[in-house]
């Protein structure tokens, strides 16, 4: 059991190295892409939206790449765990490896392209003056487990689907398309009607995104009950995404 544990976990560490060097594969800027990317959306939204949400909004690049660095590791990192299977049918078919190290590893990768885009914030707040309030900052932990969970178990299922269905890479990007509109990452919520506001509350990635805002950068309390809801939701997510893998991960084997 413990040889068998430590291979896993080798096998883990090797694929989160070359999922991350992956990424920047043949790229001359490499993993500055990870710092330029967010900065130059950023710096392109705040020219065009701090004129309309100025008065709404303080302090609006903080307020957009808060909730960017958080919509941004969801989409990626079920993106990557969408092909974590699929992508690597060559080694699956060749040794006895548990396919969950794979998925595993994707959240794993992403996670640190995720950290690194949160050094950006707080490089951001020191540049715009933005308050560090240390007394909420420490409870953002919550929103990003939650999302880790969430991102944890939509991978699973997705790297399942991803074997049977090749459109649902397709199926998928229309979704967190759809997905980030209803997150409030460039606007405030103020501006949405507010009948609709019941459906943004449906967005699971809205929630995760609102509770982060509220600890990391406006050093509030969101409503208690939203956390507990949105841990809740996450747990589940997570729970049905194993049941779907351990489900269909050995009958997988047999579309390679």
């Amino acid at each position: 059991m413990k040889l068998g544990n430590t291979v896993n976990f080798f096998l883990l560490e090797e694929i989160v190295k070359k999922n991350f060097a992956s990424k920047y594969k043949d790229s001359v800027l490499g993993i500055l892409w990870s710092v330029l990317k967010p900065l130059l959306i950023m710096i392109l939204l705040t020219i065009i939206f701090s004129t309309i949400f100025g008065r709404r909004i303080e302090n609006y690049p903080v307020y957009f790449l808060a909730g960017k660095c958080l919509f941004d590791f969801f989409t990626a990192g079920t993106n990557m765990c969408m092909n974590a299977i699929k992508g690597n049918q060559n080694i699956l078919v060749k040794t006895a490896a548990p396919k969950s190290v794979f998925v595993l590893g994707s959240v794993i990768s992403e996670f640190l392209n995720f950290i690194i885009t949160l050094i950006i914030l707080a490089v951001v707040m020191v540049a715009t003056r933005a308050p560090f309030h240390f007394n909420t900052i420490p409870f953002s932990i919550i929103p990003i487990i939650s999302l880790i969970m969430m991102i944890t178990g939509i991978g699973l299922v997705l790297s399942i689907l991803c074997v049977y269905y090749t459109d649902i890479k397709h199926l998928w990007g229309v979704v967190t398309m759809m997905l980030m509109y209803a997150s409030a990452l460039f606007y405030p919520m103020e501006i949405i009607p507010e009948p609709y506001h019941q459906y943004m509350i449906l967005n699971p990635t809205f929630w995760v995104i609102d509770q982060f805002r509220h600890f990391a950068i406006w050093g509030t309390i969101p409503d208690i009950l939203n956390i507990i809801n949105s841990l809740l939701l996450s747990s589940i997510f997570l729970v049905i995404g194993i049941i779907i893998f351990k489900k269909y991960q050995y009958k997988v084997a047999m579309k390679f």
